[in-house]
């Protein structure tokens, strides 16, 4: 092979890994914030046994549905319990894989139809950023406050 032949290959092989080299810098993981717009299942229980202090046995009131929107770092959106037709409101703030949220059943959402309850908690979302653990305290305007809540949702 002539001498030119070579330096061009020689070149050609250097642009390459250049280019190469380049695109995996730009290369980026996983996002570190997930979206929560879409469909949650999972469970809640407090310490009292039932939904938010609401009388409602664990075992029935277990089954939770969200259902969100996000924008920006908030979200908001409705929450069904299985065994109950009602709807009640959940918001919240996510920042990374953590977030505050707010669940609040008005008067009427649950079997005590003349009780309110709101909760407050925190979550942590898994490395997938397809399942969320959070925990919650609160009150119950009939049944007063409830302690140790714990969730676990799944994106659906």
């Amino acid at each position: 092979m002539n001498r030119w032949m070579l330096l061009l290959i020689a070149f050609a092989v250097s642009v390459v890994a250049a280019a190469c080299g380049s695109q995996s810098a730009g290369v980026t993981s996983p996002s570190s914030t997930a979206t929560l717009t879409g469909n949650w299942v999972g469970s809640a229980s407090d310490s009292s046994g039932s939904m938010m202090g609401s009388g409602m046995p664990g075992a029935t009131a277990g089954a939770t549905t969200w259902q969100l929107t996000q924008s920006g770092s908030a979200f908001s959106g409705t929450m069904r319990v299985a065994g109950s037709g009602a709807t009640m409101m959940v918001n919240g703030t996510m920042n990374g894989k953590t977030g505050n949220f707010t669940m609040t059943m008005p008067m009427g959402s649950m079997m005590s139809s003349g009780c309110t309850s709101t909760a407050n908690g925190t979550f942590d979302m898994d490395e997938m950023m397809t399942q969320l653990h959070g925990t919650y305290t609160g009150t119950n305007s009939c049944g007063g406050p409830f302690d140790h809540g714990q969730m676990s949702m799944v994106h659906q």
